[in-house]
């Protein structure tokens, strides 16, 4: 009797390294057990790592994301929620490093793992943690980037040659940090800044960026986000104003954006908006209110 050929299995590695990506978890497992063929195409297809550090039960321990990631020799992508603090063994209170948080740089810090990481996602459980400068580390297949609730290194230098999506949520930020961070981003297009705390003003300079998003931080001191070279942005969404302290309010300041086609929304935590030498002061506002945009934006 004639077997049919696998016409499956006679594909090319990539083809199949696809195929095993697309599959749930258990699926992929099964076909290392149902054919030879597809044992060594597990180890090389992309890694998709979402572990929750909350909680004592379930969590994926340190050293086994370490080896999960440093035993991989395909792309990853990395989503790890949920970081709490370093714990002294005699007394609870949380290690503040300032070379930064050594777990994260045992995930991340090899250059085999940073070498195929497409997705970073990490997110700390409280505020105040270093990254440590080796996430900023040259990663030449980085796309999408994302740190929520923790600090930025000293003298930051960041190498990220073909990202194009970064969030920043609830990070302690300054404007020489973000300067290092869109320097080192050749390739941005879209950036998320949200409730961001440790600066008074942000001043934003990308050949590249299409999009930003910026929500406003409940922090008391008065925030400012100055556009002040952005020849490639057509949209500039306000977010999330609804809420802030009486005495803060978020100056938004545009000189140069000449493709910019859509600004929103306005709402009484704004105090002027600045449209080249336009300025357009927001005395009252009970609710939120979109504005479009149809002229170019240049000083």
């Amino acid at each position: 009797m004639a077997v049919a050929p696998d016409l499956i299995s006679n594909q090319p590695d990539a083809v199949l390294g696809t195929i095993v990506s697309l599959l749930p978890t258990k699926d992929g497992c099964r076909m290392q057990v149902l054919s030879r063929r597809w044992r060594h195409i597990w180890r090389s297809a992309p890694l998709n790592l979402a572990a929750s550090r909350r909680g004592r039960n379930g969590r994926l321990p340190d050293y086994n994301i370490s080896k999960i990631l440093s035993s991989h020799l395909g792309f990853r992508r990395i989503h790890i929620i949920g970081i709490g603090p370093l714990w002294y063994r005699t007394r609870w209170d949380a290690v503040n490093e300032a070379g930064g948080d050594t777990r994260v740089d045992g995930w991340v810090g090899s250059w085999d793992v940073v070498a195929g990481l497409e997705v970073l996602d990490l997110c700390y459980s409280y505020h105040g943690k270093v990254l440590p400068p080796s996430v900023f580390r040259l990663a030449p297949a980085l796309r999408v980037a994302s740190f929520t609730r923790c600090r930025l290194p000293a003298n930051l230098a960041v190498d990220f040659p073909c990202l194009e999506r970064l969030s920043l949520y609830s990070v302690t930020l300054t404007e020489e940090a973000l300067r290092a961070v869109l320097s080192g981003c050749p390739a941005l297009k879209s950036l998320l800044l949200e409730k961001n705390v440790g600066f008074e003003c942000l001043r934003i300079s990308s050949p590249t960026l299409r999009s930003i998003g910026f929500y406003y931080s409940r922090a008391p001191k008065a925030q400012e986000l100055v556009i002040h070279d952005a020849p490639s942005l057509d949209r500039l969404l306000l977010l999330d104003l609804y809420f802030g302290y009486p005495s803060s309010r978020t100056t938004i300041r545009l000189v140069h954006a000449p493709k910019l086609k859509i600004l929103g929304w306005l709402s009484k935590t704004m105090s002027q908006v600045h449209l080249g030498t336009t300025v357009f002061q927001v005395r009252s506002c009970s609710s939120t209110l979109p504005i479009i945009v149809a002229y170019s934006v240049t000083h």
